[in-house]
């Protein structure tokens, strides 16, 4: 057999390097994008932070080119090759992209991690992701556990005043429970509770805008009144699709005069200090007993809303009380599909005949 040519090799061997790093590109860069530089709404895999190495802040400007971006990146000390980050840019075709921000960025981070944290707007190493539906005190705890403040900052961060304009409708001495929008949210190194207080409002705003807030208003719901609801939808719908059905009933049995009955109301009730340890903030198996403890947040005994959210719903919980559509259902229960979803009723009866179907199921007994 002929042996191959040196230039020949030459050329595969830069064929080779030229795919390798496209799998790479694709790996890093290939998920979901349209990510704030405050908030990133979809999940992401968190960087571990790395302490031997200095900190570095690169400021992107508002519309700089993809060059521009990378000789600021070689100036500030964290790319020491520019022509390989340009080659990703190239072969990728995320040099338009790459999203402004104040990032903290290290020296001679890999190429195609400072990529992909450029393009998803990561501006922080660590990703700290707060889920749909819980409490103030349970998104302390995920703060803590990632070590970024105590749980003791985190409460004194949330009593501080505070002057966002979506607040003033609050009621008095209503706490911030359903205004920190759930996200994951890039932390900087150093973060305190403050700041994260103020980037989870930040986000809210950004989301839940005037015009969604006079959308409500024509419906006859205050803010206040919209998270209320939209915290005990969070909680109740675990099938993001029926969150608007779950609306719809509450909202209906809110214009009947219909106690709402819902279940997270109470477990938001029975919760304290005390038993949490035992079970949890949202206790699972609730008694005859847990029903008719006395409380405002109990919708089994109290009619209308609880006076303020239980906990905090998610933007697509807000939009469903919002946009909830017109239906005569008064009541729903859980499936015997045992799935997680509901069946919808409109009498008493159907309702009945749902729950019996229900109880018989294998997850009804």
């Amino acid at each position: 057999m002929r042996r191959p040519e040196p230039r020949a090799v030459a050329l595969w061997a830069l064929f080779a390097w030229v795919l390798a790093v496209a799998a790479i590109v694709a790996a890093s860069v290939d998920r979901a994008s349209g990510h704030t530089a405050r908030a990133v709404t979809g999940d992401g895999a968190p960087t571990p932070l790395l302490p031997s190495r200095e900190v570095i802040e690169v400021i992107v400007e508002s519309g700089a080119s993809a060059q521009q971006i990378t000789a600021t990146l070689v100036r500030r000390g964290v790319l020491e090759d520019p022509s390989r980050f340009a080659t990703l840019l190239a072969l990728s075709g995320a040099g338009a992209q790459l999203q402004a921000g104040r990032y903290e960025l290290r020296a001679r981070t890999p190429t195609t991690e400072v990529l992909r944290r450029l393009r998803l707007g990561l501006t922080a190493e660590l990703l700290v992701t707060v889920p749909e539906g819980l409490r103030l005190e349970e998104v302390g705890a995920i703060f803590a556990e990632r070590r970024v403040f105590t749980t003791a900052q985190w409460a004194a961060a949330l009593a501080a005043p505070r002057d966002e304009p979506f607040l003033r409708g609050r009621p008095a001495g209503a706490t911030l429970n359903g205004y920190l929008l759930p996200a994951s949210y890039p932390v900087g190194a150093g973060a305190t509770a403050e700041e994260m207080v103020t980037a989870m409002l930040e986000h809210f705003g950004n989301e839940v805008t005037p015009s969604l807030i006079a959308e409500a208003e024509g419906r006859g719901l205050t803010l206040h009144q919209v998270l209320t609801l939209a915290a005990i939808v969070e909680r109740e719908a675990a099938v993001p699709r029926e969150q608007p059905l779950v609306a719809a009933v509450f909202l209906n049995r809110l214009r009947e005069g219909i106690p709402l009955q819902a279940d997270p109301t109470v477990q938001f009730a029975v919760a304290d200090p005390s038993n949490v340890s035992r079970f949890g903030w949202w206790k699972r198996d609730l008694t005859e007993r847990d029903l008719e403890v006395d409380s405002p947040y109990n919708t089994y005994r109290r009619r209308g809303l609880p006076p303020a959210p239980i906990a905090n719903p998610g933007i697509a919980a807000i939009r469903a009380v919002i946009r909830a559509p017109r239906t005569p259902h008064l009541y729903f229960v859980a499936a015997p599909e045992c799935d997680g979803s509901h069946r919808f009723a409109t009498t008493l009866a159907e309702h009945e005949a749902n729950i019996r179907a229900f109880v018989a199921s294998r997850c009804g007994g």
